[in-house]
């Protein structure tokens, strides 16, 4: 029996030593790792070291702000995200925030709408149609993955109907609507949304496209593979690092020339794909470098439609299919433009008007009736 005792607290001692010796392992290394600023895994701002002063001990802070820093500076961090992911997932985890683990894609849940604000939104609509009655209006409401690949959620999981809730607001509005969820849904088992990110693809961008316009085939563009290891904004939300996706750009076949200006800079360029994307985390920004409040671009052709787009993120991978059919295109994205739309209007002579949204983004946007003046 002292033998037995003798051999546990030997155990134990090993233990508390190895235990002891790791925690000085892991505190030497966060000292000697340098800090960074970012995380690409994350999408975000890292903490810094907190400036010690008697202000700031004094009043608690410093502690406090040490404390986020050593979280957000752990040496191994991505690594230790992305095994909490891992094990979540393996205990039988259906959801993490609001996105749902299904086999090798993440998919994004329906938020609930801000009823008070789509109301206004769809009025602003309807009244800015109204002050222009000649020109040629349609609104894209892009479904999200969960309504049309809801067969790939998780065993017993169970999502909001978003096509009954695209189906409200398409009949609450007087211009007319592109039926892209059905479009997409023929498609559903293709490559249609990247399997990390809310976005859909450029392929399922391009049946949005060709649901608006019919002329706009598949085989007039020439496709590219700009990235095979793009993680998106719900893999830095989960912390998988495992699951990575294509991005794919398509250029028209024939020559196509055009003069991209951007809005807050007047930087012009002559091609809306931004390479700077490429080596960064973020690879879905290869289309404009992001979101813009006004972006013009004028196409060497001779089509005589000048298109307004109002937008969000969710269009940026539509605009490459659009070029060949129109002379100008003016983008406008409501979150950042702060102008009159209406002098914009008369000043690019448009004669279409194409309102673009994702629907998740549609049910809680905030500043697109403040952008149409209504």
């Amino acid at each position: 029996m002292k033998k037995l005792e003798k051999r546990w607290l030997q155990t134990q001692g090993i233990i508390t030593k190895f235990f002891i010796v790791c925690l000085l392992v892991v505190l030497v290394l966060n000292v000697l790792t340098p800090v960074k600023k970012t995380s690409e895994m994350e999408n975000r701002g890292l903490a810094q070291r907190p400036t010690l002063s008697w202000v700031t001990l004094s009043d608690g802070s410093f502690f406090k702000n040490y404390q986020t820093f050593e979280s957000d500076q752990f040496v191994a961090r991505n690594g230790w995200i992305h095994l909490n992911y891992l094990m979540q997932k393996l205990s039988g985890i259906r959801k993490i925030q609001d996105v749902y683990l299904c086999h090798d894609q993440l998919m994004e849940e329906m938020p609930q709408p801000n009823q008070t604000q789509l109301k206004r939104n769809i009025n602003a609509i309807n009244q800015f149609a109204s002050a222009h009655k000649d020109v040629n209006m349609q609104m894209v409401l892009a479904p999200n993955a969960i309504s049309v690949q809801d067969d790939r959620l998780p065993a017993f999981a169970t999502a909001d109907d978003q096509e009954s809730e695209m189906n409200q607001i398409v009949k609450a509005l007087s211009i007319s609507s592109v039926d892209v969820n059905s479009a997409l849904k023929k498609h559903k088992n293709e490559y249609i949304y990247y399997k990390s990110d809310h976005h859909w693809t450029s392929l399922g961008a391009y049946y949005a496209a060709h649901a608006i316009n019919t002329n706009i085939q598949l085989n007039q563009y020439q496709k590219r593979e700009v990235s095979n290891s793009f993680q998106g904004t719900l893999a830095s939300k989960v912390g998988s690092i495992n699951i990575k996706d294509e991005v794919d750009i398509y250029t028209p076949k024939q020559k196509c020339d055009y003069i991209v200006t951007y809005g807050s800079s007047n930087k012009q360029t002559r091609s809306i794909y931004n390479s700077k994307a490429f080596d960064h985390k973020d690879t879905y920004q290869v289309f404009f470098g992001g979101n813009e409040g006004m972006i013009n671009i004028s196409i060497n052709n001779d089509s005589d439609k000048h298109l307004l787009l109002i937008k969000d993120s969710y269009a940026n991978s539509l605009v490459q299919f659009l070029l060949p059919y129109y002379r100008t295109i003016t983008i406008i994205d409501p979150r950042y433009y702060y102008d009159d739309l209406d002098q914009q209007m008369n000043k690019d002579i448009i004669t279409d008007v194409l309102f673009v949204y994702n629907t998740n983004t549609f049910v809680q946007d905030t500043s697109l009736a403040d952008c149409l003046g209504y």
